[in-house]
């Protein structure tokens, strides 16, 4: 019975650690992210797959305003509703930015979920199978492989203008963004 005792602590105290070594790596990962995803820094680049299995490199988004709206999994409840609220209550402003969906599902699941929502205004790139974007923006959960739920707005030349770090199991503040956007368009008019 001591034996059994002995090795139930040391199992508890291995799983112990390992939880903890998780938590400070989420921990840093977060610092992270909120470095390298600050208002005024560029959009990091990186290497994402379009639907059509295209390599597309975030630098090459240059030219227009973009909403880049980061989901764990487009096939979650709350995932498919931020989808579909950007898609669908953005009040015409798709037709001057861009929305974008970054996923860790593949392309062909990200075609899918497009195809059976009918949603066809929004970018959808998966960041499969490497997860170039979340490790350089600190979004990725590690030994989960999806990403942490987050909205950014970028100006013409991929400069970062808004944030949203979404606490989780929540909706990204949509309105907020959009407004961000919108802003960012109103302004870009004036000057042009």
């Amino acid at each position: 019975m001591m034996r059994d005792s002995k090795t139930i602590l040391l199992i508890v105290s291995v799983l112990s650690l390992s939880v903890i070594s998780i938590g400070l790596n989420q921990v840093h990962a977060k610092a992270i992210s909120k470095e390298v995803l600050a208002v005024g820094r560029p959009l990091p680049n990186a290497s994402l797959q379009g639907m059509d299995n295209s390599s597309v490199d975030l630098k090459n988004l240059k030219g227009k305003i973009k909403i880049i709206s980061v989901v764990p999994q487009l096939n979650t409840p709350v995932c498919d509703k931020q989808t579909h609220r950007f898609s669908e209550t953005n009040g015409g402003l798709d037709q001057h930015v861009d929305i974008i969906t970054i996923s860790t599902n593949s392309s062909e699941g990200q075609h899918r979920f497009s195809e059976k929502a009918k949603i066809h205004n929004i970018t959808f790139l998966s960041d499969l199978p490497e997860y170039n974007f979340g490790k350089k923006t600190g979004l990725l959960v590690e030994g989960m492989g999806v990403l942490r739920r987050t909205v950014i707005v970028a100006d013409e030349n991929n400069v970062i203008r808004y944030v949203d770090f979404v606490p989780q199991g929540g909706l990204p503040n949509i309105e907020a963004a959009l407004k961000a956007a919108e802003k960012l368009w109103n302004s870009s008019k004036v000057e042009k």
